[in-house]
């Protein structure tokens, strides 16, 4: 009986020696103090106020600027910008320390905000990008532009100042920059052929059935021949014309008309009535295009005409439709 207790104690000691010698060393790993400030860097303008936090937050902090001439900060850590310069704002406790940098510029105030232009005309279903002017133009004292719509029904703008055309009126686009603001009047028209079935009358005709309202029916077919103004050639008869009665006054912007593949008109002006003589709106020489389009600064107009002083290679104009645009703002 005593033996065995004996070899019972043993075993117990050789048991706890193998635990005690088995086990690695317990190693301390010292734990890195750190103070966090909720900005890593600070841009201001002479003037400006800036919260530094630090944390943990139950600690009592010192607050330092290495250049009060530049920015100065208080024991709660509140940095107001002095002047233009860089300097650091430094925080401690316990002998740990953060620094956060601080860059300070002059503040340039704005004046005024400009467009280049007071009113702009769109088409319905358009979209144009503003380039508001800041005066002058190294205006810091304002974060960003802010931009609004009066009438969305018309015209909306999105936070880049890309306006998109909705529907025919007038809004007034305002752009916002601190307290200042600019404005810009935009006009929705949608585009109308106003030479659509109107009094026509040319200078001649090839055939007699060749009539100049052909050119205004609203028929575009190239490849009916039937359906088309022919004249007499210019090389042997001198100018030849076709004029519309557009029957009220129109802003006109835009001159399209088709002429038979491979017979382009290749000399002519575009002219409108004014005062019973006939006024230059553009002047084409060397057109190659049977499909012919040209937008021009919108004007008024009541009669319109293509005058023609080399029709094509022969002379002669094979006009299949003609269409002029005008802007309608209701």
């Amino acid at each position: 009986m005593i033996n065995m207790k004996k070899i019972t104690i043993a075993f117990v000691c050789l048991f706890l020696i193998g635990c005690f010698t088995g086990c690695d060393p317990y190693e301390r790993t010292p734990v890195e103090k750190s103070i966090f400030v909720n900005h890593q860097s600070l841009t201001m303008l002479v003037g400006d106020q800036m919260q530094l936090k630090a944390s943990p937050s139950k600690v009592t902090y010192s607050w330092k600027s290495e250049d009060p001439a530049v920015a100065t900060v208080n024991s709660s850590g509140l940095v107001e910008a002095i002047g233009e310069g860089a300097t650091n704002i430094v925080v401690s406790h316990n002998g740990i320390e953060a620094k956060v940098p601080v860059a300070v510029n002059q503040r340039i105030r704005l004046e005024k905000i400009e467009f280049n232009e007071s009113v702009v005309d769109l088409a319905i279903g358009s979209k144009l990008s503003l380039n508001p002017l800041p005066v002058p133009h190294n205006a810091n004292d304002f974060n960003r532009f802010y931009w609004s719509s009066d009438n969305e029904n018309v015209a909306v703008v999105d936070v880049m100042g890309q306006v998109k055309a909705i529907a025919p009126g007038v809004a007034t686009i305002t752009v916002k920059g601190g307290e200042l603001s600019g404005t810009l009047k935009v006009r929705v028209f949608k585009s109308f052929n106003v030479a659509l079935k109107k009094p026509v009358r040319v200078s001649s005709l090839y055939a007699p059935q060749f009539v100049g309202e052909n050119a205004v029916d609203g028929i575009l077919n190239t490849s009916d021949n039937s359906n088309r103004w022919l004249c007499k050639p210019t090389t042997s008869n001198g100018p030849q014309w076709i004029e519309v009665d557009l029957e009220g006054k129109y802003e006109i912007y835009s001159l399209e008309f088709w002429i038979q593949e491979g017979w382009p008109s290749i000399d002519f002006k575009f002219q409108k009535k004014e005062n019973d003589e006939w006024v230059d709106i553009f002047t084409e020489t060397g057109n190659s295009k049977s499909a012919y389009s040209r937008t021009f600064e919108a004007t008024t107009a009541k009669k319109v005409r293509i005058y023609f002083t080399l029709g094509s290679k022969d002379g002669i104009v094979r006009m299949y439709e003609m269409r002029v645009h005008a802007k309608i703002f209701e």
